[in-house]
C-alpha cells in the first residue's frame, strides 16, 4: 500500500539538485536520522583509520619495514 504512493518517486539515479530534493530519501523524514547515523560512522571509521595508519606503530607502510621481524624503531 505504502509502495503505490510512492512508486512515483522511484525516477532512478538524480541527474541535479532539485531532483536529488525530490528523491525517496530525502522525501520522507524518517530518513534522516539513517543518513545521520551512515555519515557519522563513516566519517568516524575513516578517520580511525587514517589515524591508525599515520600513528600506530604495528602498521608499516613503508616499504623498507614491511618485512622487518623485529620492531627497532619507535
Amino acid at each position: 500500500m505504502a509502495t503505490e504512493g510512492r512508486a512515483h518517486l522511484h525516477l532512478g539515479i538524480p541527474k541535479n539538485l532539485s531532483e536529488v530534493r525530490k528523491s525517496i530519501w530525502l522525501s520522507d523524514p524518517g530518513a534522516y536520522p539513517v543518513i545521520f547515523v551512515l555519515t557519522f560512522a563513516v566519517g568516524f571509521s575513516a578517520s580511525f583509520i587514517s589515524w591508525t595508519v599515520a600513528k600506530s606503530p604495528d602498521v608499516r607502510v613503508q616499504f623498507g619495514r614491511r618485512q622487518a621481524v623485529i620492531r627497532d624503531w619507535d
